[in-house]
């Protein structure tokens, strides 16, 4: 080999190495190229990412706001409506306590003007209109029953005692449902 074959040889051996040197060069600048393009990628998706959290972020704290506001409305609400039917139920127990204190004083009062009545009935049977000194009508039925007699009790006892306690429950049955009916009306009335 001469002189000038060993030249063209280390020409193109350095030739070779410029484009292997050139080859590795650009392979790494286009790996270096991918990094910083998947890097960016990266970095873009993560910022993506990031502001959407964010706005979700945004949008559950205002719902929170506004489920937070919408539970103060209805608690305000339903306080509201619980103090109404309150008042309402405390009213109807006035109404009740009064019309039980009603039936009591009409019970008593039918109660003393029987006795009443009985008591002057008794006073009048002697002297009913006869001649002197003869039995008066109702010396017969004196005679059966003395304390009946006395007016101490009314004429037929048993009788008219069951016909008041039936009138007095009858009475007490009516002021019961005129209760639960005003009751009903009002906690419709207050609901709506």
């Amino acid at each position: 080999m001469t002189m000038p074959d060993l030249r063209n040889i280390a020409i193109w051996l350095l030739l070779a190495l410029a484009v292997a040197g050139w080859g590795v060069g650009c392979a790494e600048r286009t790996r270096a190229g991918l990094v910083t393009n998947q890097r960016d990628e990266a970095r873009a998706e993560r910022d993506a990412a990031r502001g959407e959290r964010n706005s979700l972020s945004a949008a559950v704290t205002a719902q929170k706001a506004e489920a937070a506001a919408t539970l103060r409305t209805l608690q305000a609400s339903v306080l509201a409506q619980q103090k109404r039917i309150d008042e309402a139920h405390a009213a109807q127990e006035k109404t009740d306590a009064t019309n039980l204190s009603t039936l009591a004083e009409l019970r008593d009062r039918l109660r003393r003007e029987r006795l009443q009545r009985a008591s002057e009935d008794a006073r009048r049977g002697s002297g009913g209109g006869g001649a002197p000194g003869a039995p008066g009508a109702g010396a017969d039925h004196r005679a059966a029953g003395g304390a009946q007699a006395a007016g101490l009790l009314p004429a037929a006892p048993d009788r008219e005692a069951d016909e008041e306690a039936d009138a007095y429950d009858a009475d007490q049955i009516n002021a019961a449902y005129a209760s639960c009916r005003a009751d009903a009306f009002g906690a419709r009335g207050l609901t709506r």
